[in-house]
């Protein structure tokens, strides 16, 4: 049975909870350890110093910008992917992988030459104050020139999704997050590297993850191959990738700007404000990495029972992902509360970050038991097809909403203003998505009887068939 076999089997099977959980578990895994080695490597820069944080908090950032190109490339390239497997055109999809590969090395190698050229404004203008500015220039310095490896593997990572290998992408991520743990403390520590041994770790660490990713395509187990001889620039795949990408590079690109605001807003009450909301972000997007791995093994369970108008299944499997995912925020939230200072002690013992950090952190979680429901009915939108509300979620909390709110708070409450603007973004959100789901939900329920009532109508006439041919026998 092939892969594309086994996965239709998979979607098709009558255990509506088991198919969301097996599809999810290796997304989950190789999202949480990511967000490990975020939290970990923050973790151990600390040790430096309070400004050294500052560093990879005003950093990560332009970090984000480098990974969402490669994101777009391959999140584009795995859409028209998937659809020349599903017209059987085998070799369109091979072409539009070596396609996406070469992009991301030109795109990588510009990104590479031009932010080294214009590193420091650069970073001044993410956040960077006089005394962050060293710090963050040999971290970030290492990273850019490192470009072309991060966008590498954000692009294998998706094409490998695009063709069903999840496994082997899970492998890779935890490759990639579990090398980087160890090198860290040897490179910043035991070479005495410092700041810069962490950037080296980083990138050191994804390398070796796309050798394993290159590997995995050249071996004989993927579904596709990866060869450059069957390269052939055509329109049609360029201009496919871009459409894909482009909206969720612009969405990347808004969260990433969001992040310059915040620093640029704690910057004024000292490295410390800057390092605290950075160990914050870290933190939070930890517990968060777990619900998109999550809502990504909900995404094609929707999406595919939706398709085949099994509303009753595609309704089971919304309750039961919002039971999962709401009962792991309420958990995490109560822990973040209850251990925030903590858990911000694990980053730093300067007295000024836990303070504001344990207040940022506690603020934090206030509407987080809710963001599990905010980002399940955002998947559901993208699997569903509804591109307008699924827009409109995914530019709102880390763009639309947070930009004006850092904008105009902190002008008002001070270090207060930087502290709430997140919360605020993420409670206007909740707020948009419960308008959103119950339209949704009104459409999927009025579909049930329907649904029912049609396979009620099936049934009948398959039973009058099998009398008739027993009364002519």
């Amino acid at each position: 049975m092939s892969r594309i076999d086994k996965r239709k089997e998979l979607l098709n099977s009558p255990n509506v909870k088991k198919t969301l959980i097996t599809l999810a578990i290796p997304s989950i895994i190789g999202m949480v350890v990511n967000g490990i080695y975020n939290v970990v490597d923050t973790i151990f820069v600390g040790r430096i110093g309070t400004s050294a944080i500052g560093a990879v908090s005003v950093a990560f950032p332009f970090f984000m910008l480098i990974s969402a190109l490669g994101i777009a490339v391959g999140m584009g390239a795995a859409s028209y992917i998937s659809r020349s497997l599903g017209r059987g055109e085998h070799q369109e999809a091979e072409r539009t992988g070596a396609t996406a590969v070469l992009m991301v090395l030109l795109l990588g190698s510009l990104l590479a030459f031009f932010g080294n050229l214009f590193l420091e404004p650069i970073l001044r203008l993410f956040g960077a104050t006089d005394s962050i500015m060293p710090y963050a220039v040999d971290y970030a310095r290492v990273l850019v020139l490192g470009s072309p490896i991060v966008m590498m593997k954000m692009t294998l990572n998706n094409t490998m999704r695009a063709e069903g290998s999840a496994k082997a992408s899970m492998v890779a991520l935890i490759l990639g997050a579990g090398l980087n743990i160890i090198l860290d403390p040897i490179l910043i520590f035991g070479f005495n590297m410092g700041i810069q041994g962490a950037a080296v770790a980083t990138i050191f660490s994804q390398a070796m993850a796309v050798v394993f990713q290159v590997w995995y395509y050249k071996s004989g187990r993927s579904y596709l191959k990866l060869n450059f001889r069957q390269f052939k620039l055509k329109k049609v795949i360029v201009v496919q990738i871009i459409l894909i990408g482009l909206p969720i590079f612009l969405t990347h690109g808004l969260n990433s700007v969001a992040m310059a605001l915040v620093n640029n807003a704690a910057s004024p009450y000292g490295d410390a404000a800057v390092a605290a909301m950075g160990i914050v972000k870290r933190v939070i997007s930890l517990a968060l990495f777990a619900i998109f791995g999550f809502s990504q093994g909900f995404q094609p369970v929707a999406g595919y029972n939706y398709g085949a108008g099994r509303y009753d299944r595609l309704w089971e499997s919304i309750k039961f992902s919002l039971k999962v995912s709401t009962g792991f925020t309420v958990a995490a939230s109560a822990a973040f509360i209850i251990f925030s200072t903590t858990i911000i002690s694990w980053f730093s013992n300067d007295p000024e970050v836990l303070n504001i950090g344990g207040r940022a952190l506690r603020a934090y979680s206030i509407p987080f038991p809710l963001l599990g429901f905010q980002l399940i009915y955002f998947s559901l939108f993208q699997s569903m097809g509804k591109a307008l509300p699924a827009g409109i979620l995914s530019i709102s909390r880390q763009g639309l909403l947070l930009i004006p709110a850092v904008l105009i708070l902190p002008n008002f409450l001070g270090l207060q203003g930087v502290i709430l603007a997140q919360p605020v973004a993420d409670g206007l959100t909740i707020i948009m998505t419960l308008a959103l789901a119950g339209m949704i939900n009104k459409e999927i329920k009025r579909e049930l009887p329907l649904q029912k009532s049609a396979e009620n109508h099936i049934k009948h006439s398959l039973k009058t068939q099998e009398t008739l041919v027993q009364e002519k026998r």
